[in-house]
């Protein structure tokens, strides 16, 4: 947990970042568990063209998690049968990705989420303890992403919002602790953590293009 001080100079260090929006919220439930596995971690460039891919090839076949379900149990759950998947649902060798895919389809049908309603009815009641350590490769930063993704206001401590805290106090944090300071940076500053998050990132992302 940040003290005092610390928490000032994030502030401070907060006031001096251009502010951008991002209102995307997700609208269809099968892109939201797809972009949630694809989404950490990957270029953007490479995240955007394989959502254009599963839009072009597979987004009539795949329209309910009992569509998904079908195709995963198309392919064996091994490391060849995920990277057969993973080419046929966004035309990338990301077998990894398919089997954390496998994962989240497994866990929100152990939970009854099924469609959109019930996956935002889950993001506003769940908390990080509910999901961490449930699916094998999705951690803290991938659940805040998830749900922001569908509309939770709150922070998603990947490797940009975790170097700009800890540049701005001068160590380095955790997952949490970032997410629990930006929420209360957001607060101080009467900003919405969703907006603050986007903004540190097109921030952060613009200096390590310019170097």
């Amino acid at each position: 947990m940040l003290d005092e001080e610390e928490l000032a100079k994030l502030v401070s260090r907060c006031r001096a970042v251009p502010l951008t929006q991002n209102g995307y919220v997700a609208t269809d439930f099968v892109v939201a568990l797809l972009e949630t596995v694809m989404d950490y971690q990957n270029a953007t460039t490479t995240v955007q063209r394989a959502s254009t891919y599963f839009a072009d090839n597979r987004w009539d076949e795949i329209r309910t998690l009992d569509d998904l379900e079908g195709v995963l149990e198309r392919f064996p759950a091994d490391q060849r049968g995920n990277d057969e998947l993973a080419q046929y649902l966004w035309g990338y060798h990301h077998w990894r990705r398919a089997g954390e895919l496998r994962g989240l389809v497994s866990y929100f049908r152990g939970r009854n989420v099924a469609d959109l309603a019930a996956l935002r009815a889950w993001a506003v009641s769940s908390t990080t303890d509910d999901f961490v350590g449930h699916i094998k490769g999705l951690g803290t930063a991938v659940y805040h992403g998830l749900v922001m993704r569908l509309g939770v206001e709150t922070v998603k401590p990947d490797v940009h919002i975790l170097r700009f805290v800890a540049g701005a106090i001068g160590r380095t944090v955790n997952e949490l602790e970032a997410v629990e300071a930006l929420e209360e940076v957001a607060k101080r500053l009467g900003l919405s953590p969703r907006t603050l998050d986007w903004s540190i990132w097109e921030y952060q992302r613009a200096l390590v293009g310019r170097r």
